[in-house]
């Protein structure tokens, strides 16, 4: 028999955790323009969730386990604390479940919930559309915060290469920066349209951005044939893929392959910025064909973050 969690005391002990991080982030984001950052991120052991700040609208979601899912009430138990906690009110209020290791089933299964929560996000100078209910994820990593920033003040006059653009969030941080062009690679034409959309929305959309719908590797292969050539480079692919029709991707595995094919189309002195989520990432770059390498995670995972290997974050110079 599951033990029953103890979901009044975890709900209360959540709270009180998530409105004093509120009262210490809030103003300093606001300062910032910033409407969307994390307020929790599993710090109580017994209470394993995340909980993100979305311009007054919050997104609670539990890593589902053995002890929370003997309670079928304890996500909503949690969501209703926080939101008290905060005053936010209950249409505001977006909840969603991850399995760590399903039998069976997505890991991320899609929200069922017929709520509109399509809104705009703040970043500083940058404007995102996000979706807090109708896709897995939001639309936006917050936690490549500041390595957009970073972006926007390496861009300028420069030709900008988007590989697993997503929604483009990297993309519009180049064009505001002032890159001359870019082109964003992606195999999901939800996600361009995504992405056409929020350049639309920071006033930027016109022929100079190029969105390309395509594997990856495949691009790199015609781009390497037809030697086209970048100054700048983001690489920020998913920890795992498998889509019908190409062979699967493993970051850990593939790596190495990836970097150089992506290093074979940068101008001499351009940089990569390669990025990944994978928690227990091993980097394997030793006698890379670089001018430059250096690990730059402690730079670009933002204060908000708890956990400071939300992501690993690498600048390679070609």
């Amino acid at each position: 028999m599951r033990p029953m969690p103890d979901t009044g005391r975890q709900a209360a002990m959540l709270a009180n955790r998530v409105g004093k991080t509120f009262r210490v982030l809030q103003p300093l984001f606001e300062r910032r323009g910033v409407g969307a950052y994390r307020l929790y991120d599993r710090d109580i052991p017994e209470v394993r969730a995340v909980i993100d700040w979305y311009e007054g609208h919050l997104v609670v979601a539990e890593y589902e386990r053995q002890q929370t899912a003997a309670d079928p009430g304890w996500l909503a138990a949690m969501g209703q604390a926080v939101a008290g906690a905060l005053q936010v009110p209950p249409e505001r209020v977006h909840l969603k479940r991850r399995r760590t290791r399903p039998a069976q089933g997505p890991r991320y299964p899609r929200p069922a919930t017929n709520k509109q929560s399509r809104l705009i996000v703040r970043e500083g100078p940058l404007r995102f559309w996000v979706d807090l209910d109708g896709h897995l994820d939001t639309g936006l990593f917050a936690d490549h915060r500041e390595t957009r920033a970073r972006l926007r003040g390496e861009a300028h006059g420069s030709t900008f290469l988007n590989l697993f653009g997503y929604t483009g969030s990297f993309t519009c941080a180049a064009g505001l920066g002032g890159a001359r062009s870019t082109v964003t690679v992606d195999t999901s034409q939800t996600y361009l349209r995504w992405t056409q959309h929020n350049l639309e929305l920071n006033g930027l959309w016109g022929p100079q951005h190029e969105l390309v719908r395509a594997d990856v590797r495949d691009f790199l292969q015609r781009g390497a044939r037809a030697q086209r050539r970048f100054d700048l480079c983001v690489l920020d692919p998913p920890s795992f893929s498998s889509r019908e029709g190409s062979p699967g991707f493993d970051v850990q595995r593939d790596q190495r392959a990836l970097i150089e094919g992506t290093l074979a189309l940068l101008k001499p002195g351009g940089a990569l910025y390669f990025s990944t989520n994978h928690q227990r990432f091993e980097p394997r770059l030793d006698q890379l064909r670089a001018a430059e390498l250096r690990e730059i995670t402690a730079e670009t995972v933002p204060l908000d973050y708890r956990n400071r290997r939300a992501h690993r974050c690498f600048r390679i110079v070609a």
